[in-house]
């Protein structure tokens, strides 16, 4: 970040994410090659932070893990999704003392461990055998909106390009509010959680192009993100799951695609009524004086957004719920097709829902209303696709326990997810 184009003039990394990461990484060339040792395939940013050595021995301690969260603490303030390219710094490698967003953690014990503002003098052996110690970084969340970079250097000229919000709110020099990142780094030490004896890697003393390397304690820790997440992917982190407190956890698709159309149907007295516009629909399809079903259409990504997207699975996802008492159930999903009109659909004129499922989801008991991924329906995307129609339709049915179904009006449309 700070050394652009000067391979083996800055300190020893460990490197997490993009495994083609390199000096002379840019926001295109991590883009144009993802691959990732993290979970997420639509996450082609690069992490890094110093390594780790016992001072007595040279030794190298190698981290077990990296564990990542995105955040957002509050959604009365919402955030924007990273700029492409946006790099950001948390820490200082010539620190002898505290520094926010940086904290030192011990497992204790199977349950948890403890966070210290100040580096501990030891961990300790949670197991009997080995000590945790891990580096825990919270990045700001304030951009400045100008720089993609921190301006790092002495005198008037050090600027870092991010600060903290207070009470989520981000200071008038810093107004772009964007998602947290909280990265936690993890080192088993074997037989000993003395942790007197630990460095961290510092920028070499250069002379005549050969670099001698530098430690320093453990104060100095730092770390380092450059984001290369594929923009559909963050879009929907950002609108889904961190502006509306919903934990996502590792479910971000590749590509999504937002239902263009539902409503749902009701047989019975009801059979020619339309429901178009309804903040939720009802599925139910053994209540025989009134059956109810869902419907959603979607119009599919183009070729060109699907050619790069590192998917392999498209499954529908929908915010559902049982609202039919405690009891497990399943949702059954049909392919129908998408020649109907939110509008004027009707119990009656709705395409047949029947026959062999396409996919299932499982409700259960709960009344909690969550987004549900369902079985994949890959083979009708793909059959879709060759036939080179530009959308697809699914009816949802419950047999005797009445489901609820999120809907676009309401804020929560089904979904093509792509992952």
């Amino acid at each position: 970040m700070m050394m652009f184009g000067r391979p083996g003039e800055a300190m020893v990394h460990d490197f997490f994410g993009n495994v083609h990461a390199d000096a002379f990484s840019t926001a295109d060339t991590l883009l144009a090659k993802p691959q990732t040792t993290c979970t997420s395939k639509s996450d082609g940013s690069s992490y890094w932070a110093p390594q780790m050595r016992h001072a007595n021995t040279g030794e190298i301690i190698k981290p077990f893990m990296m564990k990542t969260y995105y955040r957002n603490e509050t959604t009365d303030y919402p955030v924007v999704p990273f700029p492409k390219g946006l790099q950001l710094l948390v820490g200082d490698h010539h620190s002898t003392q505290a520094k926010r967003g940086v904290l030192y953690f011990c497992k204790n014990n199977a349950d948890g461990g403890s966070y210290y503002t100040d580096v501990p003098a030891s961990c300790p052996l949670f197991d009997g055998e080995k000590a945790q110690f891990n580096l825990s970084f919270e990045f700001p969340n304030c951009w400045d909106g100008v720089n993609f970079k921190p301006v790092v250097g002495g005198g008037h000229h050090s600027r870092r390009n991010a600060t903290y919000d207070v009470n989520g709110v981000c200071p008038a020099n810093y107004p772009i509010k964007i998602p947290q990142l909280q990265l936690n780094i993890g080192y088993y030490l074997p037989g000993n959680g003395d942790l007197s004896d630990l460095q961290l890697s510092m920028n070499p003393q250069m002379a005549r192009g050969v670099g001698l390397p530098m430690w320093g304690n453990l104060y100095t820790a730092h770390a380092d993100f450059f984001n290369a997440w594929r923009t559909d992917a963050m879009d929907f982190a950002v609108k889904f799951c961190l502006n509306r407190g919903v934990p996502c956890d590792k479910e971000i698709p590749a590509v999504h695609a937002e239902a263009i159309e539902n409503a749902q149907v009701i047989g019975g007295e009801f059979a020619d009524t339309n429901y178009a516009g309804a903040k939720q629909m009802v599925t139910q399809t053994n209540n025989t004086h009134q059956p109810k079903i869902g419907y959603m259409k979607f119009r599919l990504p183009d070729d060109d957004t699907l050619l790069n997207a590192p998917y392999d699975d498209v499954v529908l996802r929908f915010w559902g719920k049982n609202t039919g008492g405690h009891k497990n159930h399943m949702a059954y999903i049909y392919a129908v097709q998408p020649n109907w009109n939110e509008k004027t659909l009707t119990y009656n004129n709705a395409p047949a829902c029947g026959g062999k499922y396409v996919a299932r989801t499982w409700i259960g008991y709960s009344d909690q209303a969550v987004y549900r991924s369902s079985d994949s329906v890959m083979e009708v995307v793909k059959d879709a696709l060759a036939k080179g129609q530009k959308e697809v339709a699914f009816c949802v049915i419950s047999e005797d326990v009445e489901t609820s179904l999120g809907t676009r009006e309401g804020g929560s449309p089904g979904m093509l997810f792509f992952k």
